[in-house]
């Protein structure tokens, strides 16, 4: 860490630490993270931050003038995950917004000739759920920008790696994701009198079957995908057949041309089968995100942003996943690096994101914070 001062660091940290007790406590959903937003205006006003407005209720976006021709925006996702029992912090966003809380304090208190470039902290609402990137584009943020970024770096948690290494990984890191929604008509009666039914329930198992081989039958064996069923809702009695059916799913791939050939015969398959059992059928299919992918110009700087936090072997590769983030959407129009900082407890089995024994270690903010600031301070 010879770039670093070390005092200011320790104390960076230490501060990223209070902000995540704190607002572990107050989880909010996607686009109602209203106490979240509030707190962070807050602790982002005890610093000379230019706040821009982004037109959206819990959006935060500063900007850090150190007077040069180049600016590197930093992101941090806010919001919690949606459980039975309301949201919880169960995917580590209140580490993501504490870290670069972190990073604003250390980096807006140096010396302004210490900065080679200007800093944009952009702590976003809605990742999960993958629309609030969309969402803060579609509001114009990078017009309202005082300068265009040069690049963008995320960080979010993995706890399948121990606290202390940072996977710095080329390529497709997180995949592409689409939602879809079949609907099927069909025509309601007693159970009694099948004849006279038009029963969308068999229409919707023939489906289901049919879409497991979309994956077997379209899809190169060697490209990791998905394409799969999360939910089917038809009726509510025991002695009458239903008119409608639903089915929703999501599809995920690193591959856009397999991700559009599944989206293809996905619908069709629908839509023949549907008509096979004599129902009316309508598929909509909703792209929400790109997959992350960390292009080889990026991974360079990366890897020397790495090398000023931890030791070289403490900087690791790991295969991809098919979640999805939507930090992808920056990608399209800002050059785009996403890491992975490891938080869990070495020695220890540590629940995977989303689960409800997630957490993080206390010492993520020690790896996490500097490495946000030596993405804007490395060249």
């Amino acid at each position: 860490m010879g770039m670093f001062d070390k005092e200011l660091m320790e104390e960076a940290v230490r501060l990223a630490s209070g902000h995540r007790e704190f607002l572990h406590k107050m989880p909010e959903m996607a686009f109602e993270e209203y106490r979240t937003s509030e707190y962070i205006r807050a602790v982002c006003g005890d610093y000379p931050l230019r706040m821009i407005d982004t037109g959206m209720d819990t959006a935060v976006v500063c900007y850090l003038d150190a007077g040069r021709e180049e600016t590197v925006a930093l992101r941090a996702d806010i919001d919690a995950v949606p459980t039975a029992n309301g949201p919880l912090h169960l995917c580590g966003h209140d580490a993501h917004t504490a870290s670069l809380l972190g990073s604003i304090h250390y980096l807006a208190s140096i010396k302004p000739e210490y900065l080679p470039c200007n800093a944009l902290f952009i702590f976003q609402p809605g990742e999960e759920g993958t629309r609030g990137a969309r969402a803060l584009l579609d509001h114009g943020l990078v017009e309202k920008l005082p300068q265009h970024p040069s690049c963008i770096f995320g960080i979010h948690n993995r706890p399948e790696a121990d606290c202390g290494d940072v996977i710095v990984h080329k390529g497709p890191l997180m995949s592409e994701k689409s939602v879809f929604r079949i609907t099927i008509n069909g025509k309601a009666g007693h159970g009694s009198l099948p004849h006279k039914c038009v029963d969308p329930v068999v229409a919707a198992a023939s489906i289901i079957c049919g879409i497991q081989t979309v994956i077997s039958r379209n899809v190169d064996p060697f490209e990791p995908a998905i394409c799969t069923v999360n939910s089917i809702k038809a009726g509510d009695s025991e002695s009458s057949a239903p008119e409608n059916a639903y089915i929703t799913g999501y599809i995920r791939s690193f591959d856009h041309a397999s991700h559009e050939r599944m989206s293809e015969r996905l619908t069709e398959l629908a839509l023949r089968i549907s008509e096979a059992y004599e129902c009316r059928c309508k598929v909509a299919v909703t792209h929400m995100v790109p997959a992350v992918c960390n292009s080889e110009e990026m991974y360079e700087r990366a890897v020397k942003a790495a090398k000023a936090v931890v030791s070289e072997d403490h900087i690791i590769d790991s295969h991809p996943v098919l979640a999805s983030e939507d930090f992808a959407v920056y990608g399209e129009v800002i050059p785009s690096f996403f890491y992975w900082a490891g938080s869990g407890t070495a020695g220890k089995s540590c629940a995977p994101w989303h689960d409800p024994a997630f957490n993080i270690d206390p010492h993520y903010m020690e790896t996490a914070v500097p490495l946000l600031c030596a993405s804007v301070l490395t060249h």
